[in-house]
């Protein structure tokens, strides 16, 4: 059994030291150019001025990074994506060892987007906790891509899933490794703790989707809005 209070992490194949490198939280998840920002601007005769303030006194922004979690690339990633082919690397290893092509019927061609593909990245990461755990777009960070938000329900060892669409008449996606990839928010007003667990995971251990084809039965959370 786990205990309430914390997001436990396990990794089957990226050692879990430098998964621990990947995954940063307050105040180490903040954009690098935070720190340029200044906390006050001053007039030419050096009186602060207190009607010019910047993100630094915006608590909407300061609090997005007290409640979370900063997951970064742990690998440099290359992909070119034409229509009837994917080509490139995720590190040393082949693309498809970590990416798949989602499929357009399963909601793309209902959509009428200006999106071509969404790209699933598995990078063999888990994750479990008693809470909710919402995955939302790094916005602040001023990606050249972006990802799709979801809430896991993480009560039992989930992956660690990270979805990117792509748009039309883009063919390149490049991802230096420490690209900031997603925000990890959990869904308490708890203090919640880091866990790094050296253990493996095995899918076929817990039913799941390794046995069935879907689990939103088991996976569904109760309305949070009440007419």
């Amino acid at each position: 059994m786990f205990k309430k209070k914390e997001l436990i992490i396990k990794s089957n194949t990226i050692p879990i030291d430098i998964v621990k490198n990947h995954l940063l939280p307050f105040p180490n998840n903040f954009p690098k150019y935070f720190k340029d920002i200044p906390k006050s601007f001053f007039d030419q005769q050096n009186r602060r001025i207190r009607s010019m303030t910047t993100v630094r006194s915006c608590s909407g922004f300061i609090n997005l990074f007290k409640r979370s979690i900063l997951f970064t690339c742990p690998y440099d990633i290359e992909l070119f994506i034409d229509k009837n082919e994917i080509r490139g690397m995720v590190g040393s290893q082949p693309w498809n060892n970590c990416v798949m092509k989602h499929a357009d019927w399963q909601f793309l061609e209902y959509a009428k987007s200006d999106y071509s593909c969404v790209l699933k990245f598995n990078f063999d990461i888990f994750v479990q906790c008693n809470q909710n755990v919402l995955i939302s777009n790094p916005w602040w960070h001023l990606n050249n891509f972006e990802i799709i938000p979801g809430i896991i329900n993480c009560k039992e060892t989930m992956d660690l899933n990270i979805f990117i669409p792509k748009r039309r008449g883009i063919n390149q996606l490049y991802i230096p490794q420490g690209t900031p990839l997603c925000y990890i928010h959990i869904e308490t007003e708890d203090s919640i703790k880091l866990v790094f667990n050296n253990e493996k995971f095995n899918p076929s251990s817990q039913q799941g989707l390794f046995y069935k084809f879907t689990n939103l039965k088991n996976k569904l959370i109760k309305n949070l809005i009440n007419k």
